[in-house]
Protein backbone atom coordinates (compact mmCIF):
# COMPACT_ATOMS: atom_id res chain seq x y z
CA UNK A 1 0.00 0.00 0.00
CA UNK A 2 1.25 3.45 -0.82
CA UNK A 3 -0.26 6.87 -0.72
CA UNK A 4 -3.35 7.46 1.33
CA UNK A 5 -3.95 4.83 3.99
CA UNK A 6 -6.57 2.30 3.09
CA UNK A 7 -9.97 3.52 4.08
CA UNK A 8 -9.14 7.21 4.43
CA UNK A 9 -10.60 7.84 1.00
CA UNK A 10 -13.19 5.43 -0.32
CA UNK A 11 -12.76 4.64 -3.99
CA UNK A 12 -16.42 5.33 -4.37
CA UNK A 13 -15.73 8.89 -3.35
CA UNK A 14 -13.50 9.67 -6.32
CA UNK A 15 -14.75 12.84 -7.85
CA UNK A 16 -17.40 13.23 -5.17
CA UNK A 17 -18.67 16.80 -5.09
CA UNK A 18 -18.17 18.86 -1.94
CA UNK A 19 -21.80 18.73 -0.80
CA UNK A 20 -21.88 14.94 -1.14
CA UNK A 21 -18.59 14.65 0.72
CA UNK A 22 -20.02 16.64 3.59
CA UNK A 23 -23.10 14.42 3.59
CA UNK A 24 -20.98 11.26 3.79
CA UNK A 25 -18.93 12.83 6.59
CA UNK A 26 -22.14 13.46 8.51
CA UNK A 27 -23.31 9.87 7.94
CA UNK A 28 -20.00 8.58 9.30
CA UNK A 29 -20.35 10.68 12.46
CA UNK A 30 -20.70 8.48 15.57
CA UNK A 31 -23.49 10.77 16.76
CA UNK A 32 -25.45 10.14 13.58
CA UNK A 33 -24.76 6.40 13.65
CA UNK A 34 -25.82 6.00 17.25
CA UNK A 35 -28.79 8.30 16.79
CA UNK A 36 -29.93 6.31 13.78
CA UNK A 37 -29.50 3.01 15.63
CA UNK A 38 -31.48 4.23 18.64
CA UNK A 39 -34.27 5.60 16.42
CA UNK A 40 -34.50 2.44 14.31
CA UNK A 41 -34.42 0.19 17.36
CA UNK A 42 -37.10 2.27 19.07
CA UNK A 43 -39.38 2.11 16.01
CA UNK A 44 -38.88 -1.65 15.68
CA UNK A 45 -39.68 -2.18 19.35
CA UNK A 46 -42.69 0.12 19.05
CA UNK A 47 -43.95 -2.01 16.15
CA UNK A 48 -44.12 -4.91 18.60
CA UNK A 49 -45.36 -3.08 21.69
CA UNK A 50 -48.12 -1.24 19.83
CA UNK A 51 -49.96 -4.52 19.16
CA UNK A 52 -49.44 -6.10 22.57
CA UNK A 53 -53.17 -6.64 23.09
CA UNK A 54 -53.47 -8.54 19.82
CA UNK A 55 -50.42 -10.58 20.75
CA UNK A 56 -52.09 -11.51 24.00
CA UNK A 57 -55.13 -12.71 22.03
CA UNK A 58 -52.86 -14.75 19.77
CA UNK A 59 -51.13 -16.32 22.75
CA UNK A 60 -54.54 -17.43 23.96
CA UNK A 61 -55.77 -18.73 20.59
CA UNK A 62 -52.55 -20.38 19.38
CA UNK A 63 -50.55 -23.10 21.08
CA UNK A 64 -47.03 -22.39 22.29
CA UNK A 65 -45.67 -25.01 19.89
CA UNK A 66 -47.32 -23.41 16.88
CA UNK A 67 -46.09 -19.94 17.85
CA UNK A 68 -42.59 -21.29 18.40
CA UNK A 69 -42.58 -23.00 14.99
CA UNK A 70 -43.85 -19.81 13.33
CA UNK A 71 -41.10 -17.82 15.06
CA UNK A 72 -38.49 -20.28 13.79
CA UNK A 73 -39.82 -19.95 10.23
CA UNK A 74 -39.59 -16.15 10.55
CA UNK A 75 -35.94 -16.43 11.57
CA UNK A 76 -35.21 -18.79 8.65
CA UNK A 77 -36.98 -16.40 6.27
CA UNK A 78 -34.77 -13.48 7.33
CA UNK A 79 -31.76 -15.81 7.14
CA UNK A 80 -32.57 -16.71 3.53
CA UNK A 81 -32.88 -13.01 2.70
CA UNK A 82 -29.42 -12.49 4.21
CA UNK A 83 -27.95 -15.35 2.15
CA UNK A 84 -29.49 -13.99 -1.04
CA UNK A 85 -27.90 -10.58 -0.39
CA UNK A 86 -24.60 -12.23 0.50
CA UNK A 87 -24.60 -14.19 -2.77
CA UNK A 88 -24.98 -10.96 -4.77
CA UNK A 89 -22.24 -9.24 -2.79
CA UNK A 90 -19.88 -12.17 -3.35
CA UNK A 91 -20.68 -12.08 -7.08
CA UNK A 92 -19.69 -8.41 -7.11
CA UNK A 93 -16.30 -9.23 -5.62
CA UNK A 94 -16.74 -8.96 -1.84
CA UNK A 95 -17.29 -12.45 -0.41
CA UNK A 96 -18.05 -12.22 3.30
CA UNK A 97 -17.83 -14.89 5.94
CA UNK A 98 -21.13 -15.71 7.58
CA UNK A 99 -20.24 -13.91 10.80
CA UNK A 100 -19.29 -10.71 8.97
CA UNK A 101 -22.34 -10.93 6.70
CA UNK A 102 -24.61 -11.15 9.74
CA UNK A 103 -22.84 -8.13 11.25
CA UNK A 104 -23.45 -6.00 8.16
CA UNK A 105 -26.88 -7.26 7.15
CA UNK A 106 -28.28 -7.72 10.66
CA UNK A 107 -27.62 -4.18 11.86
CA UNK A 108 -28.74 -2.64 8.57
CA UNK A 109 -32.12 -4.40 8.79
CA UNK A 110 -33.15 -2.01 11.54
CA UNK A 111 -33.14 0.72 8.89
CA UNK A 112 -36.34 -0.76 7.44
CA UNK A 113 -38.26 0.60 10.39
CA UNK A 114 -37.28 4.22 9.72
CA UNK A 115 -39.65 5.97 7.27
CA UNK A 116 -38.18 6.64 3.84
CA UNK A 117 -37.37 3.19 2.46
CA UNK A 118 -33.62 3.85 2.00
CA UNK A 119 -32.16 3.75 5.48
CA UNK A 120 -31.40 0.05 5.48
CA UNK A 121 -29.32 0.65 2.33
CA UNK A 122 -27.47 3.55 3.94
CA UNK A 123 -26.86 1.52 7.10
CA UNK A 124 -25.57 -1.47 5.11
CA UNK A 125 -23.15 0.78 3.21
CA UNK A 126 -21.76 2.32 6.39
CA UNK A 127 -21.43 -0.93 8.34
CA UNK A 128 -20.05 -2.66 5.25
CA UNK A 129 -17.34 -0.01 4.96
CA UNK A 130 -16.24 -0.95 8.47
CA UNK A 131 -15.59 -4.45 7.07
CA UNK A 132 -13.63 -3.33 3.99
CA UNK A 133 -16.57 -3.47 1.56
CA UNK A 134 -16.72 -0.37 -0.69
CA UNK A 135 -19.91 1.57 -0.11
CA UNK A 136 -20.89 1.60 -3.76
CA UNK A 137 -20.58 -2.20 -3.86
CA UNK A 138 -22.79 -2.62 -0.80
CA UNK A 139 -25.39 -0.24 -2.23
CA UNK A 140 -25.33 -2.07 -5.55
CA UNK A 141 -25.62 -5.47 -3.87
CA UNK A 142 -28.54 -4.31 -1.74
CA UNK A 143 -30.35 -2.87 -4.74
CA UNK A 144 -29.79 -5.99 -6.85
CA UNK A 145 -30.78 -8.33 -4.01
CA UNK A 146 -33.95 -6.31 -3.52
CA UNK A 147 -34.71 -6.62 -7.22
CA UNK A 148 -34.10 -10.36 -7.10
CA UNK A 149 -36.44 -10.59 -4.14
CA UNK A 150 -39.05 -8.56 -5.99
CA UNK A 151 -38.98 -10.79 -9.08
CA UNK A 152 -38.77 -14.06 -7.16
CA UNK A 153 -41.64 -12.89 -4.97
CA UNK A 154 -43.72 -12.14 -8.05
CA UNK A 155 -42.93 -15.56 -9.49
CA UNK A 156 -43.91 -17.25 -6.24
CA UNK A 157 -47.02 -15.09 -6.12
CA UNK A 158 -48.10 -16.40 -9.51
CA UNK A 159 -48.46 -19.80 -7.83
CA UNK A 160 -51.47 -18.40 -6.00
CA UNK A 161 -53.25 -17.18 -9.13
CA UNK A 162 -55.05 -20.48 -9.89
CA UNK A 163 -56.54 -20.29 -6.40
CA UNK A 164 -57.16 -16.55 -6.32
CA UNK A 165 -59.26 -14.18 -8.37
CA UNK A 166 -57.13 -11.23 -9.45
CA UNK A 167 -60.02 -8.96 -8.48
CA UNK A 168 -59.35 -9.93 -4.88
CA UNK A 169 -56.21 -7.76 -5.00
CA UNK A 170 -58.43 -4.78 -5.75
CA UNK A 171 -56.27 -1.73 -6.43
CA UNK A 172 -53.00 -3.64 -6.15
CA UNK A 173 -53.45 -5.94 -9.17
CA UNK A 174 -51.39 -3.57 -11.34
CA UNK A 175 -48.26 -4.86 -9.57
CA UNK A 176 -48.46 -8.12 -11.55
CA UNK A 177 -48.13 -6.20 -14.81
CA UNK A 178 -44.66 -5.02 -13.77
CA UNK A 179 -43.31 -8.57 -13.53
CA UNK A 180 -42.17 -9.08 -17.18
CA UNK A 181 -40.36 -5.74 -17.27
CA UNK A 182 -38.55 -6.36 -13.98
CA UNK A 183 -37.52 -9.86 -15.07
CA UNK A 184 -35.89 -8.44 -18.20
CA UNK A 185 -34.08 -5.77 -16.19
CA UNK A 186 -32.56 -8.41 -13.91
CA UNK A 187 -30.98 -10.45 -16.71
CA UNK A 188 -27.18 -10.15 -16.19
CA UNK A 189 -26.35 -8.63 -19.62
CA UNK A 190 -29.04 -5.97 -19.17
CA UNK A 191 -28.46 -5.36 -15.48
CA UNK A 192 -24.67 -4.93 -15.86
CA UNK A 193 -25.17 -2.27 -18.53
CA UNK A 194 -27.72 -0.44 -16.39
CA UNK A 195 -25.41 -0.49 -13.37
CA UNK A 196 -22.46 0.80 -15.38
CA UNK A 197 -24.60 3.61 -16.80
CA UNK A 198 -25.85 4.54 -13.33
CA UNK A 199 -22.31 4.60 -11.92
CA UNK A 200 -21.08 6.78 -14.78
CA UNK A 201 -23.96 9.16 -14.21
CA UNK A 202 -23.04 9.33 -10.52
CA UNK A 203 -19.35 9.87 -11.44
CA UNK A 204 -18.29 6.60 -9.84
CA UNK A 205 -15.86 3.99 -11.09
CA UNK A 206 -17.43 0.99 -12.86
CA UNK A 207 -17.92 -2.34 -11.10
CA UNK A 208 -14.77 -4.45 -10.95
CA UNK A 209 -16.80 -7.67 -11.15
CA UNK A 210 -19.92 -7.77 -13.32
CA UNK A 211 -22.84 -9.86 -12.15
CA UNK A 212 -22.98 -13.43 -13.42
CA UNK A 213 -25.77 -15.88 -14.12
CA UNK A 214 -24.41 -18.11 -11.37
CA UNK A 215 -24.38 -15.36 -8.75
CA UNK A 216 -27.87 -14.15 -9.58
CA UNK A 217 -29.12 -17.73 -9.71
CA UNK A 218 -27.83 -18.39 -6.20
CA UNK A 219 -29.44 -15.20 -4.95
CA UNK A 220 -32.75 -16.11 -6.59
CA UNK A 221 -32.64 -19.60 -5.09
CA UNK A 222 -32.23 -18.26 -1.56
CA UNK A 223 -34.95 -15.66 -2.18
CA UNK A 224 -37.46 -18.28 -3.35
CA UNK A 225 -36.63 -20.41 -0.30
CA UNK A 226 -37.31 -17.38 1.85
CA UNK A 227 -40.76 -16.81 0.32
CA UNK A 228 -41.68 -20.43 0.88
CA UNK A 229 -40.67 -20.19 4.54
CA UNK A 230 -42.46 -16.88 5.08
CA UNK A 231 -45.62 -18.19 3.44
CA UNK A 232 -45.34 -21.36 5.49
CA UNK A 233 -45.28 -19.23 8.62
CA UNK A 234 -48.49 -17.44 7.60
CA UNK A 235 -50.13 -20.77 6.74
CA UNK A 236 -49.10 -22.25 10.10
CA UNK A 237 -50.66 -19.36 12.00
CA UNK A 238 -53.82 -19.27 9.87
CA UNK A 239 -54.50 -22.99 10.17
CA UNK A 240 -54.10 -22.66 13.91
CA UNK A 241 -56.98 -20.19 13.88
CA UNK A 242 -59.32 -22.36 11.83
CA UNK A 243 -58.23 -22.15 8.18
CA UNK A 244 -58.35 -25.46 6.29
CA UNK A 245 -55.08 -27.34 5.98
CA UNK A 246 -54.81 -28.15 2.27
CA UNK A 247 -52.79 -27.34 -0.84
CA UNK A 248 -55.04 -24.47 -1.82
CA UNK A 249 -54.64 -22.61 1.46
CA UNK A 250 -50.89 -23.27 1.47
CA UNK A 251 -50.62 -21.73 -2.00
CA UNK A 252 -52.71 -18.78 -0.87
CA UNK A 253 -50.46 -18.17 2.12
CA UNK A 254 -47.18 -18.50 0.20
CA UNK A 255 -48.26 -16.56 -2.88
CA UNK A 256 -50.19 -14.00 -0.88
CA UNK A 257 -47.24 -13.18 1.37
CA UNK A 258 -44.90 -12.75 -1.60
CA UNK A 259 -47.34 -10.45 -3.40
CA UNK A 260 -47.91 -8.48 -0.19
CA UNK A 261 -44.16 -7.95 0.20
CA UNK A 262 -43.96 -6.61 -3.37
CA UNK A 263 -46.63 -4.06 -2.61
CA UNK A 264 -45.01 -3.11 0.68
CA UNK A 265 -41.70 -2.55 -1.08
CA UNK A 266 -43.26 -0.14 -3.56
CA UNK A 267 -44.86 1.88 -0.76
CA UNK A 268 -41.52 3.29 0.41
CA UNK A 269 -42.80 6.12 2.59
CA UNK A 270 -44.20 3.81 5.25
CA UNK A 271 -41.68 2.04 7.56
CA UNK A 272 -41.03 -1.49 6.29
CA UNK A 273 -44.17 -1.33 4.14
CA UNK A 274 -46.45 -1.23 7.18
CA UNK A 275 -50.13 -1.09 6.28
CA UNK A 276 -49.88 -1.89 2.57
CA UNK A 277 -48.69 -5.45 3.11
CA UNK A 278 -51.38 -6.06 5.69
CA UNK A 279 -54.09 -4.87 3.29
CA UNK A 280 -52.95 -7.28 0.56
CA UNK A 281 -52.75 -10.23 2.94
CA UNK A 282 -56.20 -9.41 4.26
CA UNK A 283 -57.51 -9.40 0.71
CA UNK A 284 -55.83 -12.71 -0.20
CA UNK A 285 -56.94 -14.64 2.89
CA UNK A 286 -60.36 -13.06 3.27
CA UNK A 287 -62.18 -15.98 1.67
CA UNK A 288 -60.42 -18.63 3.73
CA UNK A 289 -60.69 -17.15 7.23
CA UNK A 290 -62.93 -14.66 9.06
CA UNK A 291 -61.74 -11.06 8.98
CA UNK A 292 -60.80 -10.85 12.69
CA UNK A 293 -58.68 -14.00 12.52
CA UNK A 294 -56.98 -12.85 9.29
CA UNK A 295 -56.07 -9.55 10.96
CA UNK A 296 -54.62 -11.46 13.90
CA UNK A 297 -52.53 -13.67 11.56
CA UNK A 298 -51.23 -10.62 9.73
CA UNK A 299 -50.22 -8.83 12.93
CA UNK A 300 -48.60 -11.87 14.55
CA UNK A 301 -46.68 -12.66 11.36
CA UNK A 302 -45.39 -9.12 11.18
CA UNK A 303 -44.32 -9.11 14.83
CA UNK A 304 -42.47 -12.41 14.45
CA UNK A 305 -40.55 -11.08 11.44
CA UNK A 306 -39.75 -7.91 13.38
CA UNK A 307 -38.45 -10.01 16.27
CA UNK A 308 -36.35 -11.99 13.79
CA UNK A 309 -34.91 -8.71 12.47
CA UNK A 310 -34.07 -7.67 16.04
CA UNK A 311 -32.42 -11.05 16.62
CA UNK A 312 -30.21 -10.66 13.56
CA UNK A 313 -29.40 -7.07 14.57
CA UNK A 314 -28.28 -8.34 17.97
CA UNK A 315 -26.22 -11.10 16.39
CA UNK A 316 -24.76 -8.51 14.03
CA UNK A 317 -23.71 -6.31 16.93
CA UNK A 318 -22.05 -9.28 18.62
CA UNK A 319 -20.46 -10.26 15.30
CA UNK A 320 -18.48 -7.02 15.21
CA UNK A 321 -16.24 -8.56 17.88
CA UNK A 322 -14.11 -11.66 17.17
CA UNK A 323 -15.63 -14.89 18.42
CA UNK A 324 -14.43 -15.91 21.84
CA UNK A 325 -12.46 -12.68 22.41
CA UNK A 326 -13.02 -10.56 25.50
CA UNK A 327 -11.37 -7.17 25.21
CA UNK A 328 -9.08 -6.19 28.04
CA UNK A 329 -10.67 -3.59 30.34
CA UNK A 330 -9.50 0.00 30.07
CA UNK A 331 -8.89 2.56 32.79
CA UNK A 332 -11.31 5.53 32.82
CA UNK A 333 -8.96 7.97 31.10
CA UNK A 334 -7.96 5.33 28.55
CA UNK A 335 -11.65 4.98 27.62
CA UNK A 336 -11.82 8.73 27.02
CA UNK A 337 -8.67 8.59 24.90
CA UNK A 338 -9.85 5.56 22.92
CA UNK A 339 -13.09 7.32 22.03
CA UNK A 340 -11.05 10.00 20.22
CA UNK A 341 -8.40 7.68 18.77
CA UNK A 342 -10.74 5.10 17.24
CA UNK A 343 -12.52 7.78 15.21
CA UNK A 344 -9.22 8.94 13.72
CA UNK A 345 -8.09 5.49 12.59
CA UNK A 346 -8.76 4.52 8.95
CA UNK A 347 -12.24 3.25 8.16
CA UNK A 348 -10.93 0.22 6.25
CA UNK A 349 -8.11 -2.23 6.88
CA UNK A 350 -4.64 -0.66 7.05
CA UNK A 351 -1.20 -1.48 8.39
CA UNK A 352 -0.78 0.01 11.87
CA UNK A 353 2.31 0.22 14.08
CA UNK A 354 1.89 1.07 17.77
CA UNK A 355 5.03 2.27 19.55
CA UNK A 356 4.99 1.51 23.26
CA UNK A 357 1.83 -0.61 23.31
CA UNK A 358 1.89 -1.24 27.06
CA UNK A 359 -0.28 -4.23 27.95
CA UNK A 360 -2.15 -4.15 24.64
CA UNK A 361 -5.49 -2.66 25.70
CA UNK A 362 -5.63 -0.45 22.63
CA UNK A 363 -3.73 -3.00 20.56
CA UNK A 364 -6.49 -5.61 20.88
CA UNK A 365 -9.06 -3.14 19.64
CA UNK A 366 -6.90 -1.97 16.73
CA UNK A 367 -6.01 -5.53 15.68
CA UNK A 368 -9.69 -6.34 15.19
CA UNK A 369 -9.82 -4.16 12.07
CA UNK A 370 -6.22 -3.60 11.01
CA UNK A 371 -2.95 -5.41 10.29
CA UNK A 372 -1.34 -4.66 13.62
CA UNK A 373 2.29 -4.49 14.74
CA UNK A 374 3.54 -3.22 18.11
CA UNK A 375 6.83 -2.72 19.92
CA UNK A 376 7.13 -2.55 23.72
CA UNK A 377 10.25 -2.22 25.86
CA UNK A 378 8.94 -3.42 29.21
CA UNK A 379 9.17 -7.22 29.26
CA UNK A 380 6.24 -7.76 31.65
CA UNK A 381 3.88 -5.51 29.69
CA UNK A 382 5.07 -7.00 26.40
CA UNK A 383 4.21 -10.55 27.49
CA UNK A 384 0.67 -9.50 28.38
CA UNK A 385 0.26 -7.54 25.14
CA UNK A 386 1.54 -10.42 23.03
CA UNK A 387 -1.10 -12.80 24.41
CA UNK A 388 -3.88 -10.26 24.09
CA UNK A 389 -3.33 -9.26 20.47
CA UNK A 390 -2.73 -12.87 19.45
CA UNK A 391 -6.17 -13.73 20.85
CA UNK A 392 -7.68 -11.22 18.44
CA UNK A 393 -5.53 -11.91 15.38
CA UNK A 394 -2.88 -14.67 15.29
CA UNK A 395 -1.08 -12.72 12.56
CA UNK A 396 -0.76 -9.59 14.70
CA UNK A 397 2.79 -8.88 15.91
CA UNK A 398 3.77 -7.66 19.38
CA UNK A 399 7.57 -7.42 19.53
CA UNK A 400 9.85 -6.89 22.54
CA UNK A 401 12.16 -3.95 22.02
CA UNK A 402 12.21 -0.63 20.21
CA UNK A 403 11.97 0.23 16.52
CA UNK A 404 15.29 -1.46 15.80
CA UNK A 405 13.57 -4.88 16.04
CA UNK A 406 11.69 -4.06 12.82
CA UNK A 407 13.24 -4.29 9.36
CA UNK A 408 14.65 -0.83 8.58
CA UNK A 409 12.69 -0.56 5.32
CA UNK A 410 9.27 -1.44 6.82
CA UNK A 411 6.68 1.34 6.62
CA UNK A 412 3.09 1.57 7.84
CA UNK A 413 -0.11 3.36 6.88
CA UNK A 414 -0.52 4.53 10.49
CA UNK A 415 2.05 4.87 13.26
CA UNK A 416 0.63 5.35 16.78
CA UNK A 417 2.24 6.32 20.07
CA UNK A 418 -0.14 6.83 22.97
CA UNK A 419 1.28 8.46 26.13
CA UNK A 420 4.85 7.77 24.99
CA UNK A 421 6.61 10.94 23.82
CA UNK A 422 6.52 12.50 27.30
CA UNK A 423 8.73 9.58 28.47
CA UNK A 424 11.42 10.23 25.83
CA UNK A 425 14.25 12.64 26.69
CA UNK A 426 14.93 13.69 23.08
CA UNK A 427 11.34 13.81 21.88
CA UNK A 428 12.13 15.80 18.74
CA UNK A 429 14.50 13.08 17.48
CA UNK A 430 11.97 10.40 18.41
CA UNK A 431 9.22 12.11 16.42
CA UNK A 432 11.48 12.27 13.37
CA UNK A 433 12.20 8.55 13.70
CA UNK A 434 8.51 7.72 14.15
CA UNK A 435 7.51 9.84 11.15
CA UNK A 436 10.09 8.01 9.04
CA UNK A 437 8.15 4.79 9.66
CA UNK A 438 5.01 6.28 8.08
CA UNK A 439 4.36 5.56 4.42
CA UNK A 440 4.01 8.59 2.15
CA UNK A 441 0.42 9.73 2.52
CA UNK A 442 0.05 7.88 5.84
CA UNK A 443 -0.37 9.42 9.26
CA UNK A 444 1.25 9.64 12.68
CA UNK A 445 -1.24 9.55 15.54
CA UNK A 446 -0.23 10.18 19.14
CA UNK A 447 -1.52 11.29 22.53
CA UNK A 448 0.24 13.13 25.35
CA UNK A 449 -0.54 14.94 28.62
CA UNK A 450 -1.38 18.62 28.11
CA UNK A 451 -0.10 21.86 29.66
CA UNK A 452 3.38 22.13 31.23
CA UNK A 453 1.96 24.08 34.18
CA UNK A 454 -0.09 20.99 35.16
CA UNK A 455 3.06 18.89 35.68
CA UNK A 456 2.47 17.24 39.06
CA UNK A 457 3.20 14.30 41.35
CA UNK A 458 1.67 11.74 38.99
CA UNK A 459 3.84 12.92 36.07
CA UNK A 460 6.91 12.52 38.26
CA UNK A 461 5.87 9.07 39.42
CA UNK A 462 5.08 7.96 35.86
CA UNK A 463 8.52 9.00 34.58
CA UNK A 464 7.45 11.97 32.46
CA UNK A 465 10.01 14.46 31.20
CA UNK A 466 7.36 16.98 30.27
CA UNK A 467 3.80 17.86 29.34
CA UNK A 468 2.96 19.64 26.09
CA UNK A 469 1.47 22.92 25.06
CA UNK A 470 -0.73 22.32 21.95
CA UNK A 471 1.14 24.86 19.83
CA UNK A 472 4.53 23.44 20.84
CA UNK A 473 3.41 19.92 19.94
CA UNK A 474 2.11 21.15 16.59
CA UNK A 475 5.50 22.74 15.86
CA UNK A 476 7.36 19.57 16.84
CA UNK A 477 5.27 17.45 14.48
CA UNK A 478 5.71 19.93 11.66
CA UNK A 479 9.47 19.96 12.28
CA UNK A 480 9.41 16.16 12.01
CA UNK A 481 8.23 16.54 8.42
CA UNK A 482 4.50 16.06 8.90
CA UNK A 483 1.80 18.13 7.19
CA UNK A 484 -1.83 18.95 8.00
CA UNK A 485 -1.13 18.63 11.71
CA UNK A 486 -4.20 18.79 13.93
CA UNK A 487 -3.99 18.89 17.74
CA UNK A 488 -7.07 18.66 19.95
CA UNK A 489 -7.72 18.25 23.63
CA UNK A 490 -9.76 15.48 25.20
CA UNK A 491 -11.16 14.08 28.47
CA UNK A 492 -13.04 17.18 29.74
CA UNK A 493 -14.69 17.40 32.18
CA UNK A 494 -13.99 14.00 33.79
CA UNK A 495 -10.25 14.17 33.10
CA UNK A 496 -9.74 17.02 35.53
CA UNK A 497 -11.18 14.93 38.35
CA UNK A 498 -9.19 11.86 37.35
CA UNK A 499 -5.96 13.85 37.30
CA UNK A 500 -6.64 15.30 40.75
CA UNK A 501 -7.20 11.78 42.11
CA UNK A 502 -4.01 10.47 40.47
CA UNK A 503 -1.94 13.33 41.87
CA UNK A 504 -3.37 12.73 45.34
CA UNK A 505 -2.46 9.04 45.12
CA UNK A 506 1.04 9.88 43.88
CA UNK A 507 1.66 12.20 46.85
CA UNK A 508 1.03 9.25 49.15
CA UNK A 509 3.58 7.09 47.32
CA UNK A 510 7.04 8.67 47.33
CA UNK A 511 8.93 8.27 44.05
CA UNK A 512 11.32 5.36 44.20
CA UNK A 513 14.90 6.09 43.22
CA UNK A 514 16.20 3.21 41.13
CA UNK A 515 19.93 2.84 40.81
CA UNK A 516 19.83 0.85 37.60
CA UNK A 517 17.30 0.83 34.80
CA UNK A 518 15.84 -2.45 33.54
CA UNK A 519 17.63 -4.06 30.64
CA UNK A 520 16.70 -2.39 27.40
CA UNK A 521 15.04 0.58 29.09
CA UNK A 522 15.39 3.28 26.52
CA UNK A 523 13.21 5.69 24.71
CA UNK A 524 10.67 3.89 22.54
CA UNK A 525 12.41 5.15 19.44
CA UNK A 526 15.73 3.88 20.65
CA UNK A 527 16.94 7.03 22.40
CA UNK A 528 18.75 6.15 25.59
CA UNK A 529 17.31 7.47 28.82
CA UNK A 530 19.98 9.36 30.74
CA UNK A 531 18.07 9.02 34.04
CA UNK A 532 17.74 5.34 35.05
CA UNK A 533 15.11 6.25 37.64
CA UNK A 534 12.89 7.81 34.98
CA UNK A 535 13.36 4.77 32.75
CA UNK A 536 12.29 2.44 35.52
CA UNK A 537 9.24 4.55 36.38
CA UNK A 538 8.35 4.64 32.69
CA UNK A 539 8.44 0.84 32.56
CA UNK A 540 6.18 0.68 35.61
CA UNK A 541 3.72 3.38 34.47
CA UNK A 542 1.92 1.18 31.97
CA UNK A 543 0.91 -1.25 34.71
CA UNK A 544 -0.40 1.26 37.26
CA UNK A 545 -4.13 1.60 37.98
CA UNK A 546 -5.08 -0.95 35.32
CA UNK A 547 -8.47 -2.61 35.99
CA UNK A 548 -8.19 -6.38 36.23
CA UNK A 549 -11.53 -7.70 37.43
CA UNK A 550 -14.13 -8.13 34.71
CA UNK A 551 -16.86 -6.41 36.74
CA UNK A 552 -14.58 -3.43 37.35
CA UNK A 553 -13.93 -3.20 33.62
CA UNK A 554 -17.64 -3.33 32.81
CA UNK A 555 -18.45 -0.69 35.44
CA UNK A 556 -15.70 1.56 34.06
CA UNK A 557 -16.92 1.18 30.49
CA UNK A 558 -20.51 1.95 31.45
CA UNK A 559 -19.62 4.76 33.84
CA UNK A 560 -17.42 6.61 31.35
CA UNK A 561 -19.83 6.28 28.41
CA UNK A 562 -21.70 9.58 28.96
CA UNK A 563 -18.40 11.40 29.47
CA UNK A 564 -17.06 9.96 26.21
CA UNK A 565 -19.98 11.56 24.43
CA UNK A 566 -19.71 14.81 26.38
CA UNK A 567 -16.02 15.33 25.60
CA UNK A 568 -16.78 15.37 21.87
CA UNK A 569 -18.52 18.71 22.40
CA UNK A 570 -15.45 20.07 24.23
CA UNK A 571 -12.48 19.68 21.83
CA UNK A 572 -10.70 22.69 23.33
CA UNK A 573 -10.81 21.50 26.95
CA UNK A 574 -9.15 18.66 28.81
CA UNK A 575 -5.92 17.46 30.39
CA UNK A 576 -4.75 15.44 27.38
CA UNK A 577 -3.86 16.03 23.74
CA UNK A 578 -4.41 13.89 20.65
CA UNK A 579 -2.43 14.89 17.57
CA UNK A 580 -2.42 13.63 14.01
CA UNK A 581 -0.21 14.57 11.09
CA UNK A 582 0.23 13.30 7.53
CA UNK A 583 3.51 12.40 5.87
CA UNK A 584 3.62 14.20 2.50
CA UNK A 585 4.23 12.13 -0.62
CA UNK A 586 7.89 11.72 -1.52
CA UNK A 587 8.99 14.01 -4.36
CA UNK A 588 9.59 11.07 -6.70
CA UNK A 589 5.99 9.87 -6.13
CA UNK A 590 4.36 13.20 -6.92
CA UNK A 591 2.70 13.37 -10.28
CA UNK A 592 3.99 15.91 -12.79
CA UNK A 593 1.92 19.08 -13.18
Amino acid sequence: MTGTPAGRTDVAGAGRPGAAARLFAVLRSPWVRWGFLVLALALAVYAVVSVRDELADAATALSAGRLGAAALLAVLFVGCTLLSWRAVLADLGSPLGLRTAVAVFGISQLGKYVPGGVWNVVAAAEVGADHDVPRRRTVTATAVATGVGLVSGAVVGVVALPFLAVETLQGWSWVLWLLPAVVVLLLPPVLNRLLDAALRLARRLPLEHPLSWRGLGAAAGWAVAGWLLAGGQVWLLATGLGMASDVRTAALAVGGYALAWMVGFLVVVVPAGAGARELVLLAVLAGALPHAEVLLVVLVSRVLVTLADLLFAGLGALGRRPAGVRFAPLAPRAWLRWDVVRRLLPATRSTVLEIGCGQGGFGMRIAVRHDYTAVELDADSWRVARERVAAVDPDARALHGNLTVLPPEERFDVVCAFEVSEHVEDDAAALVEWAARVRPGGMLLLSTPADPDRFGPWDEMAGHYRRYDPDDLRELLSAAGLADVVVRRYDAPLGYLLEAVRDRLARRQPVRVVAEAPAGAAGPAGAAASDPGLAARTADSGRRLQPRARLTGIATAVGTWPFRLLQRALPHAGTGLVAVGTRPPDPEHRSDP
